[in-house]
Order: C-alpha cells, then sequence, then structure tokens
C-alpha cells in the first residue's frame, strides 16, 4: 500500500541520525563530470544522463562484489585535494539539506580513495577534516570519520591503515573493517585490532552482509566491535543464539535495507530483517551506504522501512534513538546533535 503524503513529509521533517555512510559513495555525478573534465580523466560518456545510466545502480547486481566494482569511477573522482573537499562539502550538505540529518559519521578507506595518485593521507584527511569542521561552525550538523581498512588490499594495508588511524586518532572518531569478509575473515585481524583497542579508538565491522551467520560471532568474539554494519545474516541463524551475543555485547546493528536489496545480501526489501532485530530487541540504526551510487537517501530508506519492511512510525523513532546511542561522536556533539532530534520526535506525537 502506498504511503499517504503525510507520513512521507513527516520522515521528511525528521531529524535524523546516520551512522553508516561512506565518502566514496556520495560523489555526485556533475561533480564527477566536472572533476574529470578538469583533471583529464577518462569516463565512459560526458553526458550527465548517460552517465547516470551508467553511474547510479537501481536493480540488483549477483553479488558484493560486483556492485563494488561500481565505485571505480567514483574512486577516480578523488583527484586533487580540491577535489576530495568539494565531494565532502556536497556530501555534507545534501546529508543536512536533503535528508534533514543532524548527526553523521562519514566513512572512507585512505587507501582505497587515493590508490594510485600521489595524495598523501595524512593531508587528505586533513582536508576533509577542515571541510567538516567549517560546515559545522554554519550549520546546526554534527560529524565524525570513520577510517576504513580495505581487508582485499592486504594485510600490510590493514596495519599501514591501523597505524594511520592511531596516528591521527585526535581526528577521527571510529575505524572500521569492510569489503570481502568471506576471503578476510575477522580473525585474521585478532591482532592488529589491538592497537585500536589500547588507543581507545571504537571500532563497527562490515560483517554478515554476505556469507554465514557464523561470520558475526567471529567477528564479535575475535575483534570486540561496539557495533555491526549490514548484519544481515544475523537472521539465518534460527536458534536464535546470534541475535543473543548481538544483544548481550551490546552492539548495534547498522542496517543499510536499500543496499542490502542491491547487493542480493536479501532477496527483497520485504524480506530484510529490520523488523526482525526490532522485535528481538536488538539494537538498530538505519543508513543509507552509498547514496550517490545506490540511488538513495536516509529519507527513502525510511520510507521503505515503513512501507515494505513494516515498521511503525515508534519503530523508527527508536532507531534513532539507536544511532544516538551507538554514536562515536564525542560526549558534547552528541548531547548537541540528541536535543534537536530529541525535540522534533517529541513534537512529531503532538
Amino acid at each position: 500500500m502506498p504511503l499517504d503524503k503525510k507520513t512521507e513529509d513527516r520522515i521528511k521533517g525528521m531529524r535524523k541520525a546516520e551512522l553508516h555512510r561512506h565518502l566514496e559513495g556520495c560523489v555526485r555525478v556533475p561533480t564527477v563530470i566536472d572533476i574529470a573534465k578538469k583533471h583529464k580523466l577518462k569516463l565512459p560518456t560526458f553526458d550527465e544522463m548517460e552517465l547516470e545510466k551508467i553511474y547510479k545502480l537501481r536493480k540488483p547486481m549477483n553479488s558484493l562484489s560486483e556492485v563494488l566494482k561500481m565505485f571505480e569511477i567514483a574512486q577516480a573522482s578523488f583527484a586533487s585535494y580540491e577535489a576530495i573537499e568539494r565531494i565532502t562539502y556536497e556530501a555534507l550538505e545534501h546529508a543536512y539539506d536533503k535528508e534533514n540529518i543532524s548527526l553523521l559519521e562519514l566513512r572512507f578507506s585512505p587507501d582505497f580513495m587515493l590508490k594510485g595518485k600521489d595524495l598523501d593521507w595524512e593531508k587528505s584527511l586533513d582536508v576533509i577534516g577542515s571541510t567538516i569542521k567549517k560546515f559545522e561552525n554554519n550549520h546546526s550538523f554534527f560529524c565524525g570519520i570513520i577510517i576504513i581498512a580495505s581487508r582485499s588490499f592486504g594485510m600490510n594495508s590493514v596495519l599501514k591503515t591501523i597505524d594511520f588511524a592511531v596516528k591521527n586518532k585526535n581526528l577521527i572518531v571510529g575505524f572500521d573493517f569492510a569489503d570481502d569478509e568471506k576471503n578476510y575473515p575477522s580473525a585474521l585481524y585478532k591482532n592488529a585490532v589491538k592497537k585500536l583497542h589500547q588507543a581507545g579508538i571504537p571500532l563497527t565491522v562490515h560483517s554478515g552482509e554476505e556469507g554465514h551467520f557464523s561470520q558475526v560471532i567471529e567477528t564479535i568474539q575475535e575483534l570486540g566491535p561496539r557495533r555491526i554494519g549490514h548484519g544481515v545474516k544475523i537472521a539465518d541463524d534460527r536458534t536464535g543464539k546470534t541475535a543473543e551475543l548481538v544483544k548481550s555485547s551490546g552492539v548495534t546493528i547498522e542496517t543499510n535495507p536499500w543496499s542490502n536489496y542491491l547487493t542480493h545480501a536479501v532477496e527483497s526489501i520485504e524480506t530484510h530483517p529490520l523488523k526482525n532485530f526490532i522485535n528481538s530487541g536488538l539494537k538498530v540504526s538505519i543508513s543509507a551506504d552509498d547514496p550517490e551510487i545506490l540511488d538513495t537517501n536516509l529519507n527513502k530508506e525510511y520510507l521503505l522501512a515503513v512501507e515494505k519492511t513494516g515498521l511503525s512510525f515508534d519503530d523508527l523513532l527508536y532507531t534513532l534513538r539507536c544511532a544516538l546511542d551507538a554514536s562515536f561522536l564525542p560526549p558534547d556533539k552528541k548531547q548537541q546533535a540528541a536535543r534537536q532530534i530529541e525535540t522534533q520526535i517529541h513534537f512529531s506525537k503532538i
């Protein structure tokens, strides 16, 4: 049944919090074209409408690995410090203006983003951080950076990325392990994460997006994360033991419904376990993952959650509170964002 306009407007008007968004998935098509022209980069086409057909994923692919190949054009766009600044600003602008997001955690993989380019990791991080700071100074908006280690780039890359994060821990709020979990399981990084824990850097891990629910068990037991990205395979454990481990460990699941549909992590939006997770008492948030490439945004994710997965408006508010509670941002920023969000939640009930 289609949503009524009142519900749609209500969702758009909500102040929101998002914990799982990749900067590399936030590059707009016009920006891709502008940067390509300026830096003489190759594109399949410089026609905006035609490039959008190639660049944006609108129907399911066969696997996560196929979807990751879609990021090659976006990755090439991080061609200069000026380009990094523009992409970051536009990501913040869209989140704030179009999606009504008050609290955002923006993550990126320095080795993926900057691979093959003569750009320094630290200077790139400084550019992203300073762009966020300037935006925060002019808007009622709070944002933090999560550094990603790309598993498929090998152990040397992972260790380099961990050292980079620890060295720059004052500029970031958390750390993530992403991409191919099946071939690069969490147990590989058991010793490596000790540096992160010792430095007091919170951990989130892409886990249970593909493969088997046992991967989530391994991730929690071996790495000790505070959050799990995606985690849909938790629902495959009919004994409920995996969900109970997630719950008893205090782990929050960062769900990304539309992304999970496009990567074939779930067969359909209707079968996404988001509602099941909430009914089981798990802590969950809702995110858009890679909004430009996946042609989504947080408003769309909330609408899908209500229309397709059966969430009530109270369920949405629950996921918002979970996001606030689980955010890695400093307490002062979380409190300011929470005041905005909780105020809107209060008025939405009147």
